[in-house]
Parts: structure tokens; sequence; C-alpha cells
């Protein structure tokens, strides 16, 4: 006769299997920051940037911790990237209407 042995988790065992999953708020994802970008600033970088923002997501689900962080902070930079290009596009349309109405 063979008997069976059910696993029954105690508290501690869920408490260490939870510290080994990473949160998932743990990492700011950026998301809306790169929508934001894509639909009002300049288009390459911040579809660049909506890309790597759905990547710590992915990321975080793998357990990749560090790879999370680091799409976090690309995703940032590439916002800010595209939001600069687009005052100097801006900047430079205003200035060259202003040389423009001089002339004539």
């Amino acid at each position: 006769m063979t008997s069976v042995i059910e696993f029954q988790p105690t508290a501690a065992t869920r408490e260490r299997a939870s510290d080994l999953t990473p949160d998932l708020r743990a990492v700011p994802t950026h998301q809306t920051l790169a929508v934001v970008c894509a639909l009002l600033c300049i288009g390459t970088p911040a579809i660049a940037a909506v890309i790597s923002a759905s990547n710590v997501r992915t990321r975080l689900a793998l357990g990749d911790l560090e790879g999370a962080r680091r799409a976090s902070r690309k995703t940032l930079w590439l916002c800010c990237a595209s939001a600069m290009m687009t005052m100097f596009y801006v900047l430079v349309i205003v200035l060259g209407a202003d040389g423009y109405s001089q002339v004539h």
C-alpha cells in the first residue's frame, strides 16, 4: 500500500516564494508618459519609448529586475529626447518664420 503525501505550504514557505518573485510595482514603466510623447512629440524616439515601456513589464514577468530597471531608464531617456527634439524644431520654425516676416 502506498501513501500519498500532499504538500501543504506554510506561511513561511509562501513568504519565501513571494520574496523570489519581483513585485510588478517595483519598477516604473513610464507607459503613460511614452504614449503622451508619441501623440504630442516627434515620432521616432517616442515610438521607441513606447516599445521600451512595454519591455519593462515583460522583463519583470521573466524575473529580470535589472533588465526592467534598464528598460525603464531607457524609456524615460527616450521621452526626454523626443520632447527636446520637439522643442528644438518648434524653436527653429518660430525663428525661421520671424526671419521670413522681416524680409518680406
